[in-house]
């Protein structure tokens, strides 16, 4: 009998598609993990990551007939999770806008102060905050790269851009990165 990772994802889809709904159960438990790890890095709040990626597969189970197939599975799956990602964070922008005049003084100069100087953070927090000042396509190619291990031709189709862009996105947000580290003692 095979086992269950002996099975593809399209073979899976198929499966789901056919009516098999512990396919599709498999798919989830496959990639959950990545995607939850993925959307964490963009939105940096776990209660947050998990309804997405759990939003994240419902759209992708109510979309599966419109799986093409010009990409893998995981890609897709990518996709999806990073356009719920930036809904998320438009959504936040949109509420984040408060009048000065309702922001009591004390509060504003106690949030002047209050982050912590970069020097005190570990590396992997310093990491991950200089990650999430990096440009929106920078962040999410790096991302996609290092933490999900997409090759560039699949970034390129998450994305929507040129597999050279993706190239060169990745390229400008290393460089970036490696200059704010340069800059910390």
């Amino acid at each position: 009998m095979e086992s269950s990772n002996d099975v593809d994802d399209l073979s899976l889809v198929e499966g789901t598609l056919a009516g098999r709904r512990q396919d599709f159960d498999l798919l989830v438990r496959r990639h959950q993990r990545t995607l939850f790890a993925f959307a964490y890095r963009f939105v940096r709040d776990p209660e947050l990551a998990a309804d997405i990626v759990q939003s994240s597969f419902i759209l992708a189970y109510t979309r599966l007939n419109q799986f093409a197939q010009r990409s893998s599975f995981k890609t897709w799956l990518h996709q999806i999770v990073l356009n719920e990602c930036r809904a998320a964070h438009r959504r936040t922008r949109e509420h984040a806008h408060v009048p000065l005049d309702d922001v009591a003084e004390a509060k504003l100069a106690d949030s002047a102060t209050s982050e912590p100087e970069l020097g005190s953070l570990g590396w992997k927090a310093m990491i991950e905050r200089f990650v999430s000042r990096l440009p929106a396509r920078q962040r999410s190619v790096l991302i996609l790269r290092i933490f999900s291990d997409l090759p560039f031709k699949e970034i390129a189709r998450v994305e929507n851009i040129s597999e050279n862009s993706a190239k060169v996105s990745f390229h400008h947000a290393i460089t970036r990165l490696w200059s704010w580290m340069e800059e910390k003692p």
